[in-house]
């Protein structure tokens, strides 16, 4: 029973009743993303295979992914890639996943797609609830995440839902419960998003509410029944057999001389398939995408960037963790976008907050076509074959 909580048993026995009412009408309205609710009981789910390997759109079907993520992380015993629609593009040799695996035989796992931003990964770091001081930590940063909307407003309320299934927001409400302040940017992130969460699940309102001092007092009756609810989610959350980590992964060095072999075949892999256009860009996404046309980048002004913020938030965490990540800027094709220019400032303040923070980087922005190789992207913004064994190159060279 918990302190605030009903001291009378047949009120207990309510309040029980009641919080499997509300977990009911929180799954009906908004289906928690990648939650399992079979019954009363946890379900025992076959594990994830370690050491962890393979692409993950999100949590979707996986609740114990934040827990076999935390393992891996502490362990090292994976490359842990993190980033967003770059990593949905077509499959290639050069991608780092199947490159790693097949070429050096070391497990890696990516997550994200479109809308995997700075606040959505810190918020899966968090939940992922382990030392990072051994993680082999790769974060890709998209320039579509600086520019227009993305870079004003930030990780949308979807996407990060997408990542913060109902077990990984129970752990960490039962986190803030017992005073974790390293939980608590999550807690104010939906503070900030509090107007969209009318149909939210109830432990996403329960933290919301648990962390505003003006709720605490609004909805002082219904928070210590409404915890109910959150422990139920706890209670029925599938148990993983995954207990013990796995080993810290070892990564061999490839010779100067294999790189630029790999780089000239990924440069001709990719030409064969531009013919149509001279943006060195493939030709089934010119002809229905660009066709001729080029393109601008909105930018944003610095100090208006909520993503440069949650990056800076982002990098101070991963400083007060010890963590030793990789980053990598990726480009937008200067052949297609004609005033990247304008979008300097921003990428130049990305650096300075990698460099502040003694953070290695692969840097791979350019804002005209000087120094650009073609292969680089595979179209106007996701990375090609050239791109990718760069990425691979820096990954082997930071982690050996």
């Amino acid at each position: 029973m918990t302190p605030n909580g009903p001291r009378n048993g047949s009120i207990h026995l309510v309040s029980v009743v009641l919080a499997a009412v509300l977990v009911g009408i929180g799954a009906r309205t908004i289906p928690a993303v990648g939650t399992i609710l079979h019954g009363p009981k946890p379900v025992v789910m076959d594990p994830l295979d370690l050491p962890l390997h393979g692409y993950y759109g999100n949590y979707n079907n996986h609740p114990d992914l934040s827990a076999a993520l935390g393992n891996a992380l502490r362990s090292g015993s994976s490359v842990v890639l993190f980033g967003s629609s770059e990593l949905t593009s077509k499959d290639d040799p050069a991608k780092p996943v199947g490159f790693l695996a097949q070429e050096l035989k070391v497990p890696m796992i990516a997550i994200g797609h479109a809308g995997n931003q700075s606040f959505s990964i810190h918020a899966q770091l968090i939940s992922a609830n382990a030392s990072l001081e051994h993680a082999r930590l790769v974060i890709l940063l998209s320039p579509g995440w600086f520019a227009g909307s993305s870079a004003t407003d930030g990780t949308s309320l979807e996407a990060f839902l997408e990542y913060q299934p109902s077990p990984s927001l129970a752990g960490i409400a039962e986190r803030l419960r017992s005073g974790d302040t390293t939980a608590v940017p999550i807690a104010h992130y939906l503070i900030q998003h509090r107007s969209e969460l009318s149909g939210a699940q109830p432990v996403v309102k329960w933290i919301a509410r648990n962390t505003d001092p003006v709720d605490r007092i609004r909805y002082a009756f219904s928070q210590p029944w409404a915890w109910y609810g959150v422990k139920a989610i706890t209670d029925m959350t599938p148990v993983s057999t995954t207990t013990a980590d796995a080993a810290a992964v070892t990564i061999p060095a490839i010779e100067a001389a294999e790189w630029a072999r790999l780089m000239g075949e990924g440069t001709a892999r990719h030409l064969v398939l531009c013919t149509n256009n001279h943006a060195f860009v493939n030709d089934e996404y010119y002809s229905t995408y660009v066709n001729g046309a080029t393109r601008e980048v909105e930018a944003v002004p610095v100090d208006h960037s909520k993503e440069l913020r949650d990056l800076q938030t982002l990098l101070h965490f991963l400083k007060q963790t010890k963590a030793d990540p990789l980053f990598v800027i990726q480009p937008l094709n200067p052949f297609v976008y004609t005033n990247l220019h304008t979008l300097d400032p921003t990428i130049g303040a990305v650096r300075a907050a990698l460099d502040h923070n003694g953070f290695d980087y692969l840097d791979m922005w350019r804002s005209d076509t000087t120094g650009y190789r073609p292969g680089t992207l595979t179209d106007i913004m996701h990375l090609g074959p050239v791109g990718w064994y760069r990425v691979d190159s820096a990954v082997v060279a930071h982690f050996q």
